[in-house]
């Protein structure tokens, strides 16, 4: 009954997981050790139990929920609040027959003494015994290390099972009913010597006792750090927990296992609980978990609270849903869309179609629901997400994609496993990829019950799910609804949000990779650069004083001198293309002055070896060889073995990149090759469970192929056009040189315009105060009486002319021609520059400026001519506001 109530093996550890926690045990965990015989413990720190408990309660099958009737008392709570309780049926230890054959159980209650019991679900698996007839062993003891003491009494009492002990009827009975089952199981093998009958298999595994010390040192009790808990101690492991034990798994059935046990055992709790919720540490369970796999002394973590996935992980991505459905069926909440969050509450009704359960036993009450998402297309060409960004999340979702139930904190399976679809989001999927646009392995998210809210929502008995119920129905469609209704109107292809947003996104994109790539292009030129001028500033000198010992010993007499002067000149030439530089950046920086310097040199070194080239021809000239072809000859033989040198040392370059880049594209294309049959595996697996129609599981691969095909394509025909180019002698690093520095050029030509035009605004608005201050003069001129000088008119004027060659004294730093200075520009500077500029603006119209002690604490490291004409115009455009303004 145990071993097939429960789905598979990470399902029952999660079962006995609740139970601790049903025990107010504040840590749980799965220890898995290696050795002559494999054993695994689940140990907590709950409240334990004594003998009198574990014999009436604990061996008594679904006694659980009607002994403590939802109901814990404070003395056993271990200083918790109050949990609601995860165990209903009462049979969630029947989990351990799943894990193993034989169990031992420990437990400890504060103040009472440690209860041991011996079990061997085996014993129960023959159909001829009598259940009365089954004793199972247990006993009591003070230490902690009698526990070994007793042991291989407790095994003998337990084989007395199947020898049938000092009572002559039981002995009878027993002996009866296990010649029987030995002899069906024989028989239905056959001729096959090597199988043993049940009740020899059984005997020959008590021979050795498997449990020993080691198993028990991570227990809080044993450790002495706790006086109360429970150990679970099996062996025999089954094949879902011995496969832990091995580091690489070539085996596609063990791979699965590993796979899914930890898809089942991590995010055990809920860890989508926003942190910075008023109410979430009234959510947080108080509860750590975790699965350690122990191979000699050492012990590594596979699942846990340690290392658990949590929602802030994934708060960054660009489509997010979360909010409450109200117990009217009602989502409210926000959405985010391709980075950006809608400004309006977004409001989900209950579907026409659908009437919401009001009896008391078919209620739905409030949930949370949090979705997270992006753009996986391939690339992320589609998504808001930097390259880096977009690489985490996809590596994210390989481990921890799926949309999960949780109930008051704890997972409800098997929800978010990939062969679960209760919302039918892949069904949907595989009717229109683009519309329905959510993905159980590209979404992030869960639903968040509580019992207390929705007790009608019930698990199944063996935990395959939620009862086929009317609050489970109503769940399913509000869901569903959900999903399709922001599907439509936030990030599918019907969105209005996607048809405005995702093309500059892609154009975006698209720019920021040619930019990366030009990036990568100059950092790589730049560090090859400055590399080899570094270098090349210690060899240089010593190559340019052999150069110029060359040319001052230079002497030519004889006709057999001329050769060797050749080729002494040509050895120096091919020396010198070692000290070849690429093309220097635009900005040297404090590259400049080494720069300089080698290239004085370099020039210096080639006009030494030209001169020393001259002396050599005008001495052939004089001599005049008799055997001139000889010397060509020897000149030929001599230059072509330069050359090839040259090309040997081009090809071995040019060979080692091809076969490293002919390997990397091996390894891509072998990749991709395999990527559509590994996911489309899953659709045959569905087929054949009955889950998908032979047209629904044919349209879903017909989609996987079309999205697999244009990824595909996106990344071998760039790499297809790269190569063609290259065919054609194409020199690609030219163009993208020449491609950088264009940009360049266009950069600062843009930065210049951009002065200008702000320059001509400034010189708009100076033009605006010189015409008032020409006004100004105009009138006084007109009022000057000739026998008055010292007039009031007279004074306008002198004003006049002082405003306007202050004006004119404003425009000297906002000239452009010139060299442009960058200086640290404090906003004190701006604030006078600004207050002076408008001063008889200011005054005329009543205004006050200020500038704050913040803004005048500021410093900006710029071009005065690029700062200045930004404030002028904004504080020129707040003149016109304040103008308007009635106070």
């Amino acid at each position: 009954m145990g071993r097939e109530q429960i789905a598979d093996c990470p399902t029952a550890i999660s079962e006995l997981w609740k139970n601790a926690y049903d025990a107010y045990a504040r840590n749980v965990e799965l220890d898995i050790f290696d050795g002559t015989t494999a054993v695994a413990v689940i140990c907590d720190d709950g409240h334990g139990m004594n003998r009198k408990e574990f014999l009436n309660r604990w061996l008594v099958v679904g006694t659980e929920s009607k002994a403590t009737a939802d109901w814990t008392p404070p003395r056993d709570r271990n200083g918790l609040r109050v949990r609601e309780r995860q165990g209903q049926k009462g049979i969630g230890r029947l989990s351990c027959a799943n894990l193993g054959p034989i169990l031992l159980l420990v437990s400890k209650r504060t103040k009472y003494p440690f209860v041991a019991a011996l079990i061997d679900w085996r014993l129960f698996e023959n159909p001829f015994i009598n259940l009365s007839d089954i004793y199972v062993p247990s006993t009591e003891f003070e230490d902690a290390g009698e526990l070994f003491q007793e042991l291989p009494e407790l095994f003998s009492a337990l084989s007395e099972n199947v020898t049938g002990g000092e009572e002559v009827e039981r002995k009878g009975r027993l002996e009866a009913a296990w010649s029987a089952y030995d002899r069906l199981v024989i028989e239905e093998h056959g001729s096959d010597v090597r199988v043993r009958g049940p009740s020899e298999e059984i005997l020959s595994s008590f021979s050795d006792v498997p449990f020993i010390d080691r198993h028990v040192l991570q227990w809080p009790v044993w450790k002495g750090t706790s006086d109360h808990g429970t150990a679970l101690l099996v062996a025999g492991l089954n094949y879902d927990l011995s496969i832990q034990l091995s580091q690489r798994v070539d085996d596609a059935a063990a791979r699965g296992a590993k796979e899914r046990f930890f898809e089942t055992l991590s995010s055990f709790v809920d860890p989508f609980v926003d942190p910075s919720d008023p109410s979430a540490a009234d959510k947080d369970p108080q509860f750590s978990y975790a699965v350690r796999v122990h191979k000699g002394s050492s012990g590594s973590l596979i699942v846990g609270s340690e290392k658990q996935f949590a929602r802030h992980l994934t708060d960054g991505l660009e489509h997010r849903i979360e909010g409450r459905v109200d117990e009217q069926g009602v989502f409210r909440g926000r959405i985010k869309a391709f980075g950006r969050w809608i400004t309006e509450e977004c409001e989900i009704e209950v579907p026409g179609d659908l009437f919401m359960p009001q009896r008391r036993n078919t209620v739905l009450g409030p949930f949370e629901l949090y979705i997270a998402s992006m753009e996986f297309t391939a690339g992320g060409v589609n998504s808001t997400h930097s390259k880096k960004e977009f690489e985490f999340y996809k590596d994210l979702a390989v481990k921890y994609s799926g949309f999960m139930i949780f109930r008051d904190g704890l997972r409800v399976l098997p929800y978010g496993r990939t062969d679960n679809d209760f919302f039918e989001i892949e069904h949907r999927r595989s009717k229109s990829v683009g519309r329905e646009f959510w993905n159980h392995r590209q979404m992030f998210g869960r639903i968040a019950i509580t019992r207390r809210d929705n007790p009608n929502l019930k698990d199944k008995a063996g935990r395959e799910g939620l009862l086929d119920n009317r609050a489970a129905k109503t769940l399913k469609e509000l869901v569903s609804n959900i999903l399709m209704q922001s599907a439509r109107k936030y990030f599918g292809s019907a969105s209005d949000y996607r048809k405005e947003f995702l093309p500059a996104i892609t154009a975006e994109n698209k720019r920021k990779r040619a930019k990366e790539a030009r990036n990568r292009l100059r950092k790589r030129q730049r560090r090859e650069f400055r590399s080899k001028l570094k270098r090349f500033m210690l060899e240089v000198p010593d190559f340019h004083a052999e150069v110029e010992d060359f040319k001052e010993a230079l002497h030519i007499e004889r006709e057999a001198e001329i050769a060797r002067a050749q080729q002494s000149l040509d050895a120096l030439r091919e020396r010198l293309h070692e000290f070849s530089l690429p093309g220097s950046p635009k900005n040297l920086g404090s590259l400049q002055e080494d720069y300089v310097n080698y290239r004085r040199t370099m020039a210096e070194i080639r006009a030494y070896l030209a001169v020393s080239d001259e002396y050599i021809s005008n001495r052939i000239e004089e001599i005049r060889p008799t055997k001139p072809r000889v010397l060509l000859e020897k000149q030929l033989a001599r230059q072509a073995a330069q050359i090839h040198r040259r090309i040997r040392v081009w090809k071995g370059g040019i060979e080692g990149l091809q076969r490293a880049e002919y390997q990397r594209m091996r390894d891509v294309i072998a990749q991709r090759n395999k990527l559509f049959h590994s996911e489309a595996k899953p659709i045959l697996y569905r087929f054949d469970s009955g889950e998908l129609s032979y047209a629904t599981a044919s349209e879903l691969m017909n989609r996987l192929k079309q999205r697999v095909d244009e990824e595909n394509e996106d990344l071998f025909t760039p790499y297809l056009g790269a190569l063609e180019s290259l065919q054609e002698s194409v020199d690609l690093e030219h163009l993208a040189t020449f491609g950088m520095e264009e940009v360049n050029d266009l950069r600062v030509e843009l930065e210049r315009l951009n002065s200008l035009a702000q320059l001509g605004i400034a010189v708009e608005i100076v033009g605006h105060e010189l015409q008032s201050y020409d006004d100004i003069i105009g009138t006084a001129l007109k009022q000057i009486p000739k026998q008055l000088r010292d007039s009031q008119a007279v004074k306008d004027i002198e004003f006049g002319y002082e405003g306007l060659t202050d004006q004119l004294r404003f425009l000297s730093p906002l000239r452009l021609a010139g060299q442009k200075i960058q200086r640290w520009v404090s906003g004190t500077e701006i604030a006078d520059y600004v207050g002076e500029f408008f001063a008889v603006m200011f005054a005329k119209n009543k205004i006050q400026f200020i500038a704050t002690d913040a803004f005048q604490r500021v410093r900006v490291y710029d071009q005065p001519s690029r700062l200045y004409p930004v404030f002028i115009n904004l504080v020129n455009n707040s003149i016109y506001w304040v103008g308007l303004s009635s106070k």
